[in-house]
């Protein structure tokens, strides 16, 4: 599985195709006041399911690192309790099937890896090779580290136990900026609505004050120009909060 790709399932294309329709309905009517608007649907269903795509990445990796985090404690512990390092992935795969169930991403990656450590691959390379598709900076670290302590010699048990260590203080950072920024995203996404609010209550309101804005081309380029200005603002909305330890 590449952890930076998303393939959306047929009830998710429907959605994002649903939402994308709704969106482009809204603003024909806001900005064009016509059905002709509707042809922003293909760019608006762009962007929405890009959009989706990418918070259903985000979501997935999270969770695969907070897994990959409770495997490497059971490794680190089996190691402290006399296991090979194969076995100890062996009783990590134990362990992790306890805490996260059948369905859990660090489960099927560590029954892989398990079961091309039993057909003579070297740990290490399976380790690379899980890491390079995990597209997660910790787990990539780790697995560099990793390889050069196998090939020198390294203190195993100390690499896991400072990993873990790393990790959790990562996502303990992590779970403090995302409390500290769920107002601001709160108050972003009420100020991103608030333009179309605002539009569509002149609209209700006092139509004709804007009647100049609609069914002309000088009046089509300016609110073209300002649905493009207020996509701009989106994305920079967006890049603002997107804060990464």
């Amino acid at each position: 599985m590449e952890y930076d790709r998303y393939h959306l399932n047929g009830k998710e294309s429907a959605q994002c195709f649903l939402a994308g329709l709704a969106l482009s309905a809204v603003l024909a009517w806001l900005f064009y006041r016509s059905v002709f608007g509707m042809i922003l649907l293909p760019a608006v269903c762009f962007i929405y399911t890009r959009s989706f795509r990418k918070r259903r990445i985000c979501e997935r990796k999270e969770q695969l690192l907070s897994e990959f985090a409770d495997a490497m404690r059971a490794v680190s512990a089996a190691l402290l309790a006399g296991y090979s390092m194969e076995n100890a992935w062996r009783e990590a795969q134990r362990e992790v099937k306890k805490l996260r169930g059948k369905d859990s991403y660090m489960l099927w990656e560590l029954q892989q890896m398990n079961a091309a450590v039993g057909m003579n691959e070297p740990i290490e390379r399976v380790l690379e090779e899980f890491a390079g598709r995990s597209g997660c900076e910790e787990i990539e670290s780790f697995a560099e580290i990793f390889v050069f302590a196998k090939r020198s010699g390294g203190d195993f048990p100390g690499i896991i136990r400072n990993t873990v260590r790393k990790l959790a203080e990562s996502m303990e950072v992590e779970q403090e900026i995302a409390a500290v920024l769920a107002g601001k995203r709160l108050e972003g996404r009420i100020m991103n609505g608030m333009p179309l609010f605002m539009l569509a209550y002149l609209n209700l309101t006092s139509g004709d004050f804007l009647d100049a804005l609609y069914g002309n081309l000088f009046g089509m380029l300016v609110m073209s120009g300002a649905l493009l200005g207020y996509f701009a603002a989106l994305k920079l909305s967006e890049h603002i909060l997107d804060i990464r330890v």
